[in-house]
């Protein structure tokens, strides 16, 4: 796989954290934001090849900055995240244009094989 361009837009700082750790390790460019506002202005400035996204964010609903990068940089893979998992939010975010859905607590190898399935070069 080659390198790529993750940006992760989650208030949790352990998550934030912990999938920086996994992802640069495998020579991706990682990007931390914990709000929504910052996240988006992220991506005012740079092109990702994922977006990791939180559902719950402080000051905004992540379901609107998935249909803001939608609209955007529509070639940007988005991962929805989120502790609050429920088939109707994770069918909403797919409607939505997300590629994939990870539940928290999520695992090192599901993280890396939605990474992998949204970015598979």
């Amino acid at each position: 796989m080659k390198p790529l361009k993750i940006l992760i837009i989650d208030d949790e700082k352990v998550i934030c954290n912990a999938c920086h750790l996994i992802l640069s390790e495998r020579g991706h460019t990682v990007e931390r934001k914990t709000d929504g506002a910052s996240g988006l202005k992220a991506l005012q400035f740079k092109r990702y090849d994922v977006v990791l996204l939180d559902m719950m964010l402080p000051d905004m609903e992540g379901m609107e900055i998935l249909k803001i990068i939608r609209q955007e940089t529509p070639q940007t893979g988005i991962i929805v995240i989120t502790g609050y998992s429920t088939v109707a939010n994770a069918l909403k975010a797919m409607k939505l244009g997300a590629a994939d859905y990870l539940a928290k607590p999520f695992s090192e190898d599901e993280l890396l094989a939605s990474v992998k399935k949204v970015c598979p070069d």
